[in-house]
């Protein structure tokens, strides 16, 4: 049967595709981008200009996912799936790949990268949302880990796309979307799933449905996925500058330079992110109850961060790292398959995954503010543990928020059209992020 496989066909295809939309930023935001802002800026001027593209980015991204999960619901009511628009994220994916490709003028650039951030939403989000639309809740779970192996492994690809393309060129830009293509295409072609089985009426093994949308839950999912965040964007983006200021105060006895501690620190790391999202995802469909596995995998996070912060050594410091990726996969896989079964009884699954995003762009925005007015003065890299040390205060919180959410038992409605109590909850969700989401996009 399928619940006993590790992936169906169709899931198989599903992750490949999830895979292809991460391949379509990582290389992109991590080696090229980066390459071509210090081809084309004068000494002092890349780090403005990186910062600035990182900024207008993240609030067109904050935007551009809510708009076209909205646009992915209607087109779920009209065809019956959101097909048509992920192919549209693809087309103007290509193109506008096209656009940064030649792109040699600052503010070509700027342009460049708002219109990407709008095409790689317009496939991200609908196919966040297949995971609610198709998968039953007793494998949510298991999904949702091998869809977290997403980000390891777009990781990765950076080092393929740098072995191809080692200078700044169009052959970086072309070999990252051809990846993608191949990676993204066969769902497309295939499409596996045919029409969802809420529309279609085939009965996910659960129980009925409990009610109108449980905004509670998701409220308190998106805060603790926001606290989470704000420790793994401080890492993801000032993991280098803080090492060499480690390798720089004599750490390791010179054993390691910078790029070698770094390199062998995001190996062993996107390693345990795969382990732990695939484990805790599996885990979680077993268990009755995902709260807790939730909150254990914050704590452990928490943990690692502080580990992080007061590792005395190399070899603590790699244990610490390797943990909090681990620990971190772990609580993204079994909140995602949570926010799926909450959300199966929504109409409007595409446009609330685009308000959950929100808890991943806008730690972004905020680190990225913090680091531009501490960079001014220098302080950032040297207050770096402590400033760990409040992301793992933060990771506490989220433990407790996670356990603060209302135990539920599975299972989905069989029509997705949205009743007028799940409206109002929508706009209820809405209002209540609508402060937080005003003030990171303005």
């Amino acid at each position: 049967m399928a619940k006993s496989r590790a992936l169906t066909f169709g899931e198989a295809l599903y992750v490949q595709a999830y895979v292809g939309a991460y391949i379509a930023f990582m290389p992109l935001l991590v080696l090229l981008l980066p390459r071509r802002v210090a081809l084309i800026t004068v000494a002092g001027g890349s780090e403005r200009l990186l910062s600035l593209l990182v900024l207008v980015g993240g609030v067109v991204a904050s935007l551009a996912n809510i708009v076209a999960g909205h646009m992915s619901d209607k087109a779920m009511v009209r065809r019956g799936d959101r097909r048509l628009t992920l192919a549209s994220g693809l087309v103007c994916l290509i193109a506008t790949y096209g656009v940064l490709a030649v792109s040699f003028d600052p503010l070509l650039l700027i342009l460049g990268v708002v219109a990407f951030q709008i095409a790689v939403n317009l496939l991200l989000s609908p196919m966040g949302a297949l995971i609610s639309d198709y998968i039953p809740d007793q494998r949510k779970g298991r999904v949702a880990g091998f869809l977290n192996c997403a980000l390891p492994l777009a990781t990765g690809a950076v080092g393929l796309v740098a072995w191809v393309a080692p200078v700044d060129g169009l052959r970086g830009f072309w070999g990252t979307l051809l990846l993608v293509t191949l990676c993204v295409a066969p769902l497309l072609v295939l499409w596996p799933f045919g029409v969802s089985r809420a529309q279609t009426g085939i009965p996910f093994h659960a129980p009925p449905a409990m009610g109108p949308l449980p905004v509670r839950n998701i409220v308190l999912a998106w805060w603790a996925r926001f606290l989470l965040q704000l420790g793994a964007t401080l890492l993801t983006n000032y993991l280098y500058p803080y090492i060499a200021f480690l390798t720089r105060g004599g750490m390791g006895g010179g054993r390691w330079d910078a790029d070698g501690a770094v390199g062998w620190l995001s190996l062993w790391a996107a390693l345990a992110a795969c382990c732990g999202a695939v484990a805790a995802g599996r885990w979680s469909d077993i268990l009755s109850d995902r709260r807790k596995l939730m909150a254990v995998s914050a704590l452990l996070a928490a943990l690692a961060l502080a580990g992080f912060a007061l590792a005395p050594g190399w070899r603590s410091l790699a244990l610490s790292y390797a943990v909090l990726h681990l620990a971190l996969a772990a609580f993204f896989s079994v909140e995602a398959a949570f926010v799926a079964e909450m959300i199966a009884t929504s109409g409007q699954r595409g446009r609330l995954l685009g308000y959950m995003n929100l808890a991943n762009t806008l730690p972004a925005i905020l680190i990225a503010v913090t680091a531009m007015q501490a960079g001014r003065h220098a302080l950032l890299v040297s207050a770096m543990p402590l400033v760990l040390l409040a992301c793992a205060c933060a990771g506490v919180l989220a433990a407790v928020l996670c356990l603060a959410m209302i135990a539920r038992p599975r299972g989905v409605r069989q029509h997705a059209d949205a009743t007028d109590n799940e409206i109002n909850d929508l706009k209820s969700f809405a209002k209540v992020l609508t402060p937080g989401g005003g003030g990171g996009g303005a």
